[in-house]
C-alpha cells in the first residue's frame, strides 16, 4: 500500500513538514510505501486570468486547455497511484495558506480537463475518499475552526478525514520555531493518529 504525505506551507521545513516526515517514518516501519511532496518545492498558481476553460465545454461547447502552466499536473501524476493521502497544513491567521487553498482550488478542474473524471462525483469518490489523515498546525486562539472548516469544506457528501490539531502552545513550544516534534507528547499524540487511521483502513 502506498501513502502519500503533502505539506503545505509557505517555509520549506516547518513543523508541518517535520510532523508528517514523522508519521511517515513510522508507517515505513508498519511496512507501507511513503512518500512526502513538499508543495513548496512546487509552482502552484491560483486560478486567475482565465475564461473558465475548464467549463468550456458546458459554456462554448468544446474543449479547451487551462491557460496557467504549473507543477499541478506533475503533483497530480505523483499522487495518482497513491492508496491513500495525508496533508499537513498550518493555520495562518484562522486560514489556510494561500499555496494549499490555488492546490484546493485547481485540483478539482485539472483532471476535468484531462479526462481522469467524469464529474464532480468521480472526484469525490477517486481522489478525495484517497484522503484518510489531515495533520493541521494551529493555536485554538488562532481561529482554529476556521482553518478546519475551510479544510473540510470540500468533504460534505463522503466521509470526512481524520483531523488531528497540534497547537505548540499546548506544548511549550513557539510554532514559529519549528520544532514542535520535540516534544515527546506530540510524538505520542501522532502516533496515536496513525494507529487510528491503520485501524479505519483495516475496517474498509
Amino acid at each position: 500500500m502506498k501513502v502519500v504525505g503533502l505539506v503545505f506551507s509557505a517555509r520549506k521545513r516547518g513543523n508541518g513538514f517535520n510532523c508528517m516526515e514523522h508519521c511517515l517514518n513510522k508507517l515505513e516501519e508498519k511496512g507501507l510505501q511513503a512518500m512526502l511532496i513538499n508543495a513548496y518545492d512546487y509552482e502552484i498558481k491560483p486560478c486567475s486570468h482565465c475564461n473558465y476553460e475548464c467549463y468550456a465545454e458546458e459554456i462554448r461547447d468544446k474543449r479547451e486547455e487551462c491557460p496557467l502552466k504549473d507543477d499541478i499536473p506533475k503533483m497530480y501524476d505523483m499522487i495518482e497511484d497513491a492508496d491513500w493521502l495525508m496533508f499537513a497544513i498550518p493555520c495562518y491567521g484562522g486560514h489556510t495558506p494561500a499555496i494549499y487553498r490555488a492546490w484546493a482550488e485547481r485540483i478539482p478542474h485539472l483532471p476535468r480537463v484531462n479526462r481522469l473524471f467524469k464529474n464532480f462525483d468521480e472526484f469525490q469518490r477517486l481522489f478525495l475518499s484517497k484522503i484518510k489523515g489531515i495533520i493541521i498546525i494551529v493555536n485554538l486562539s488562532a481561529m482554529a475552526d476556521l482553518t478546519l472548516h475551510e479544510v473540510l469544506a470540500d468533504f460534505y457528501n463522503i466521509e470526512a478525514p481524520e483531523v488531528i490539531l497540534l497547537q505548540s502552545r499546548e506544548y511549550g513550544r513557539v510554532s514559529l520555531k519549528g520544532d514542535l516534534i520535540k516534544s515527546s507528547g506530540v510524538r505520542e499524540r501522532l502516533y496515536g493518529f496513525i494507529e487510528l487511521l491503520i485501524k479505519r483502513l483495516e475496517k474498509q
